[in-house]
């Protein structure tokens, strides 16, 4: 056991003060002498290769923890056709991992304050190589009206709060064989500001623009699934006072990332209170016939790559569904020909306007069968077989005690006679007597 004497402990001091001013030291000189114009033009150089924008950075300088802090960041997109994209980020913080010296991987947090929210970004490996790569990401509190490209996606304004949570790993390092999850959650969204209008030049009624007044969404809300570099929505739908939404479709993943792609369809029905609230949506009904539905709701397609959106297309088919579109048809009033109970619940009333069919006609008796034959009549006594010879005579009077030796024979015992008018019979011929002997 070392025993702790007091010039040990003056020198594990006198150790600990100057390993904490020489990591002082290095900390200040690498703030002051750090790189930060050159940290900036590698920023905008990984920004320009691997999400295809073009980035300028007002300033970069230190930030807490051994992070680079960049500050008023404007993004433009590239679009093959169209006008670019604008935004802007106020400041993104760039921290990486201790470890990053130590592993290939090069894992780095980014913190970013944009679009009236907060971003935060961890990455371990880089997409497009080797090794694979892995992405968690959380939106917070995100304003909808400056996300950008959604706003030219659907040609409305588009107000709320926008959430999300992204879990995405790829053992390839291509955004083609990535799997994982998003978690969508929008509070408090409205389309429409009874000023913009909507321009979908492929409807006449709205080529030259209608203007939409407010209309509350709601909370909209559900989770997507991705398998093998494909976003399938699940789930994402909301209702409010003033209708219906439900979005379905698939988002498929591309390298570099920028060229993904969008198949949506999204489902909307107007409340009754406001279309008879607004004037202006009277009209959309009828702009928007070609897409309705069997439901009365209405649906349309729209798609392409982020920042390059097709034009919205109204059809009443989903192509998330079936190719043919559902028809409805009217339940059917118990009784009816062809409309079987369904099992396990009980028959509907028939209705009073159409009276039930009447019941099937009796099928007519069948001829009764024909009457058994009758009985045999019983008789009594054994039956003499045939051809027998004639019992022999009673003896004479005085013979047993004359004449006649042995015991005397007994008397045969007489027939029954038949029951008299019975069925199928004849009366019995009339009993002659024996004649007497001589």
């Amino acid at each position: 056991m070392v025993t702790m004497t007091p010039d040990t402990l003056r020198t594990l001091k006198r150790v600990g003060i100057y390993a904490g001013l020489g990591l002082l030291t290095f900390i200040v000189t690498l703030y002051m002498v750090f790189p930060y114009e050159r940290a900036k033009e590698a920023a905008i150089r990984m920004a320009s290769k691997n999400l295809d924008v073009d980035v300028e950075i007002g300033s970069a300088g230190p930030a807490f923890g051994l992070a680079v802090m960049f500050r008023d960041i404007r993004v433009r997109t590239r679009p093959a056709t169209g006008k670019p994209v604008r935004f802007t980020i106020e400041s993104a913080r760039f921290s990486p991992s201790l470890l990053a010296v130590f592993t290939s991987s090069f894992p780095y947090s980014l913190s970013m304050e944009a679009m009236g929210g907060k971003i935060d970004l961890d990455q371990s490996g880089a997409p497009g190589k080797k090794g694979g790569f892995r992405t968690e990401l959380e939106v917070r509190d995100v304003a909808a009206s400056e996300i950008p490209g959604l706003k030219e996606a659907i040609n409305l304004p588009l107000t709320g709060k926008v959430n999300l949570e992204a879990k995405i790993a790829s053992e390839t390092g291509r955004f083609a064989d990535a799997n994982g999850h998003l978690t969508l959650s929008c509070t408090g969204l409205a389309a429409g500001d009874g000023k913009t209008q909507l321009k979908i030049p492929s409807v006449p009624m709205l080529a030259a623009g209608l203007t939409l007044p407010r209309i509350r969404i709601g909370d909209l809300g559900g989770r997507v699934a991705i398998e093998k570099g494909t976003a399938k929505l699940q789930g994402v739908e909301s209702k409010s006072p003033d209708g219906e939404v439900a979005l379905e479709g698939e988002i498929a993943f591309h390298d570099p990332l920028p060229a993904t792609t969008l198949n949506l369809y999204l489902r909307f029905k107007l409340s009754d209170a406001i279309m008879k609230k607004e004037v202006a949506l009277q009209l959309l009904p009828a702009a928007a016939a070609p897409g309705k539905r069997p439901d009365g709701s209405y649906g349309v397609r729209f798609g392409g790559r982020f920042g390059q959106m097709t034009p919205p297309v109204f059809t009443p088919t989903s192509p998330f569904v079936s190719t043919a579109v559902p028809i409805r048809t009217p339940p059917r009033i118990a009784g009816a020909p062809g409309a079987p109970p369904a099992p396990g619940a009980p028959l509907p009333p028939p209705s009073a306007a159409v009276p039930p069919p009447p019941p099937p006609p009796n099928p007519e008796p069948a001829a009764p069968p024909p009457p058994p034959p009758p009985p045999a009549p019983e008789q009594q006594g054994p039956v003499p077989p045939p051809n027998a010879p004639p019992p022999n005579p009673p003896p004479p009077e005085g013979a047993a005690g004359a004449g006649w030796k042995g015991t005397p024979p007994p008397a045969p015992e007489a027939p029954a006679a038949p029951a008299e008018n019975a069925p199928g019979t004849q009366p019995p011929p009339e009993e002659q007597p024996a004649p007497a002997p001589q």
